[in-house]
């Protein structure tokens, strides 16, 4: 259950970002220097993982619609060739997954997630923003009380963050805005 949420929410979290464009004096941002290490994550975080997966839309159900099916292959289009870095990691009974992606693409990905089946978790449903996170066009979105999944845009890339209740475990919604919060900082941050 855990290995199917986790490939679904890979394959969206990696595809998260609204058009926003660099800042024009600042470097592009580089995911593998700009993604929170095991010592940024809240306190309690433990199996720190660095991983290299492809950013992909996923695949797509047998009956989903054709509006959904361009949506997932525009999704992909933009997809490909973007560079990634993501890690997971455990904190108390929820898993964790971070993505920093040097596209904006959160705009896909949020529309896709809201309006088609993520592969394994169905529909989301977006939630609110808090107003602090309105200049990077957050979207945060969840499929059921154990799964929270966010994208931002952040000087023309794309972060992700996605918490998912192991065995029927609450998502932990503090967990979650402290590490959206922390990534988005961080991209920030970046020379």
């Amino acid at each position: 259950m855990i290995a199917r949420r986790i490939a679904a929410a890979g394959a969206l979290a990696l595809a998260a970002t609204a058009s926003v464009p660099a800042f024009a004096s600042a470097a592009p941002v580089q995911p593998t220097r700009a993604l929170l290490t095991a010592d940024e994550f809240p306190a309690g975080t433990t199996d720190y993982t660095l991983e290299n997966r492809s950013p992909s839309a996923g695949l797509p159900s047998s009956s989903e619609s054709p509006k959904c099916s361009a949506q997932r292959e525009d999704l992909d289009q933009r997809l490909r060739g973007i560079t990634s870095a993501n890690a997971v990691a455990l904190r108390r009974a929820n898993e964790i997954l971070v993505y920093v992606l040097d596209r904006p693409v959160t705009t896909q990905i949020a529309d896709l997630a809201t309006h088609c089946a993520i592969p394994g978790m169905g529909v989301a449903t977006p939630r609110a923003v808090p107003g602090d996170l309105a200049r990077v066009r957050a979207r945060v979105v969840t499929t059921s009380p154990d799964t929270i999944q966010g994208w931002a845009d952040v000087r023309g890339a794309t972060v992700s963050v996605n918490l998912f209740g192991i065995d029927g475990a609450a998502a932990d919604r503090e967990a979650f805005w402290q590490l959206f919060r922390a990534q988005i900082a961080k991209v920030e941050r970046q020379p």
